[in-house]
């Protein structure tokens, strides 16, 4: 039975587990293969989440292809970008901190980026964890809320009010850095999650909050934080399209599907046989890289990938009113932590 016909509410680990193998096994691929004519030569892409799984397959794989990459991830990873660019043959490879449990530090990113001129053709916004239970962070919001949507959703911001992303639709006059042109529709590629199906629904009422839980919870509650996901992702599709219906910016969202990745690593022993058959984060990172290289994609947008096929997301994260409000109190919930970002006018073609 399709993760889209069960009615959302508690997600078995363990069914979704092995859903998610079996997925894998009798996919058949449908999209266009990647060639070495597909190549990101002269393009600058920052990728979050490269220190570990699917991020780090996602590095090396973007530089291999002549992207220009820098890896944004928390402390302790020194020599990362010297290792990612010796395994990939290209040395412009570089480093900066982020911390998306810590929306200063995420603050602090986007202010560097702008200040040094630099322009992104491609972001890949893979950070995401799967914590055992509900902590809070130093911003006083639930960690697994903040580091796998509201985070991110400031950094996308900021990178698109700053110029950093060129768009006509968010940045405004004056704000774009001299960092040269851009080749193309700038790209943003998101990693979601098949979960977003299956999980209870964004409660607007109590936005951001989430209940405490435990290890046999976790895939419930992961799979909401993605919900928040990919609601986001469909309303950055819908407002980042110009006045004749072409994006401005592409914004693409995949599910890698079942990755063996240290996500999962607070589950302890059940952690580890849980992921025991899953991916290898080398074979699951092809639906970002499709997103992120392939020409076939030029022009498109809003496209949803589960494993190496188009699929369609859920009602409930396509749904424009969810998204506006979903949007909507974003804002509000980061202007009452003191960061306030420009309001863009929701549009919905």
């Amino acid at each position: 039975m399709p993760p889209g016909s069960r009615s959302p509410g508690r997600i078995d680990p363990i069914l979704s587990g092995l859903r998610a193998v079996l997925d894998h096994y009798r996919e058949r691929n449908t999209l266009p293969p990647l060639t070495e004519a597909d190549r990101l030569d002269g393009k600058t892409c920052l990728v979050t989440g490269p220190s570990a799984g699917l991020g780090r397959a996602i590095a090396p794989e973007l530089a291999r292809r002549g992207c220009r990459v820098i890896l944004a991830c928390r402390a302790g990873h020194e020599g990362l970008a010297e290792a990612v660019g010796r395994e990939s043959g290209n040395r412009d490879v570089t480093q900066r901190p982020l911390d998306l449990a810590d929306l200063a530090s995420v603050t602090a990113l986007c202010d560097g980026l702008a200040r040094d001129g630099l322009r992104l053709d491609l972001l890949v916004s893979n950070a995401g964890i799967a914590p055992l239970g509900n902590r809070l962070t130093r911003d006083g919001l639930p960690e697994l809320f903040q580091v796998n949507f509201l985070g991110s959703f400031l950094l996308v911001n900021r990178l698109l009010a700053d110029g950093v992303i060129p768009s006509q639709t968010f940045a405004a006059p004056g704000t774009a850095p001299d960092g040269g042109p851009v080749r193309g529709v700038p790209r943003v590629v998101i990693t979601s999650s098949e979960t977003h199906r299956s999980c209870p629904p964004i409660d607007f009422e109590r936005f951001g909050q989430f209940p405490d839980f435990g290890l046999m919870e976790g895939t419930t509650w992961y799979g909401h934080s993605k919900l928040y996901v990919q609601t986001f992702a469909c309303e950055l599709g819908r407002r980042l399209v110009r006045a004749d219906g072409t994006p401005d910016v592409s914004v693409f969202s995949y599910c890698p599907g079942a990755v063996r990745t240290s996500i999962s690593r607070e589950g302890g022993f059940m952690g580890k046989l849980m992921t025991a058959y899953f991916m290898d984060p080398k074979v699951a990172m092809w639906p970002a890289i499709h997103c992120a290289a392939s020409r076939t994609l030029e022009g498109r947008s809003r496209l949803y990938l589960y494993l190496r096929h188009v699929a369609e997301t859920d009602a409930r994260s396509s749904d424009p009113r969810n998204g506006e409000r979903l949007w909507r109190q974003s804002l509000e919930l980061l202007a009452a932590r003191g960061i306030r970002l420009q309001s863009w006018p929701a549009a919905h073609p």
